[in-house]
């Protein structure tokens, strides 16, 4: 909670400096502004701060973990929803192709059926490129402003799959 009203604070405070800064999306709430999504199947979060280098290159990652007993379906699967996590771009960020992690085999006891999934925690990593003008600012100063995360999936237990799930989360950018 205090992380999300320091990131709250900073965004008043840009925006009252008349900074031009990225408007944070309509669907998410003040609540929401935690780097992290809990949701009944699985945790996910940013694994620190971006920061982006001089030459404006930066890397998200996200850690995921399945909760006791879950597993999501991989990204490569078919027949499922697969695990997809998609950043939404700030003006002047490229976003590149999201890096997913090997999945394993999972049967279902049930029906004795396999399928890709992930069951043990994981790391998605996503490359993210900024223009000179979207990191160009006074000499020796910073901006922070945030980036967000949409996680769509489809999880099971042993005995239950349940509906595809959609999620978002923020993450802080220093650029």
């Amino acid at each position: 909670m205090t992380r999300a009203i320091l990131t709250l604070l900073v965004l008043t405070a840009s925006a009252a400096a008349g900074q031009a800064q990225p408007k944070m999306p309509t669907f998410l709430s003040a609540a929401a502004l935690e780097p992290t999504l809990v949701t009944p199947h699985l945790d996910a979060r940013a694994v620190s701060t971006v920061r982006v280098g001089v030459d404006g290159t930066a890397t998200l990652v996200v850690l995921v973990t399945p909760k006791p007993r879950m597993h999501v379906y991989a990204a490569d699967v078919d027949g499922y929803v697969p695990f997809t996590l998609t950043t939404h771009p700030q003006p002047g960020m490229r976003v590149g192709k999201v890096a997913y992690p090997s999945s394993e085999l999972y049967v279902f006891p049930p029906t004795g059926e396999s399928s890709r999934a992930y069951m043990k925690p994981f790391k998605v990593t996503v490359p993210l490129t900024f223009a000179a003008e979207a990191r160009a600012g006074a000499q020796g100063s910073t901006s922070r402003v945030p980036g967000v995360v949409s996680l769509r999936y489809q999880a099971c237990d042993d005995a239950v799959c349940y509906r595809p799930t959609t999620g978002s989360f923020v993450f802080e950018i220093i650029r």
